[in-house]
């Protein structure tokens, strides 16, 4: 791979599994409600990135299972209440992923975090891992009618730092966010997970960090 440039303004992050390492926490929360209801076929990658509501009920969809709209929003107040404790204990970031953080804050970019997450959940994340004053701006699922893959979130994102998409960076470890970001017309860096389609791939920061030309 040839060393990339991040000569943008501003760099727009993901903040389950690009930042932190919080998907072993949001599979254990699902499982623990999905215990409750003797289901025991729940695959959490199969819908990483996605808000929580959506999978549920795409869970339940495909496996012909007939919940109210109202079970369901408890579900979720559950499934997000016994995330938000297990971050408490067991949250931590990526090696790297907040040095570079830094790295990009000390040279003037904005930091932007898009994430189909709630704003409580994703708040008690940022404040355990100690960066939430490092973003310029959040925005979450709360922020936005339609999830990733859907561009939604970071067109918003364009919108709101008043910059061009050739003007940001996403830094992303899903395909559901790759594929959002290509469809804004965003260049998209992956961390954390395999390589998806063109986008530049990195398995970790230090390597990401390693390939950098200009910021």
């Amino acid at each position: 791979m040839k060393p990339i440039s991040i000569n943008k303004k501003c760099a727009i992050f993901d903040f389950d599994g690009t930042i932190a390492d919080t998907n072993s926490i949001h599979a254990k929360a699902f499982q623990m409600v999905f215990e409750l209801l003797y289901i025991d076929n729940f695959h959490y990658e199969e819908y990483m990135g996605r808000k929580t509501i959506e999978v549920f009920k795409d869970f339940f969809h495909t496996h012909n299972l007939n919940y109210s709209e109202d079970k369901i929003v408890q579900m979720v107040k559950l499934k997000q209440s016994l995330a938000r404790e297990l971050m408490l204990t067991q949250l931590v970031s990526y090696d790297g992923a907040i040095s570079f953080l830094k790295l990009l804050k000390q040279k003037g970019k904005i930091l932007v975090l898009a994430t189909s997450s709630s704003r409580e959940g994703v708040s008690v994340g940022l404040k355990k891992l100690g960066i939430y004053e490092q973003f310029d701006y959040i925005l979450t699922g709360d922020d936005v009618k339609m999830a990733k893959p859907d561009p939604e979130i970071f067109l918003k994102s364009l919108q709101l730092v008043n910059v061009k998409a050739d003007e940001a960076v996403v830094i992303e470890d899903s395909l559901s966010g790759a594929l959002a970001a290509q469809r804004a017309n965003i260049e998209v860096i992956i961390v954390n997970n395999r390589k998806m389609g063109k986008s530049y791939y990195f398995t970790s920061y230090s390597k990401l960090i390693n390939e950098l030309i200009h910021l």
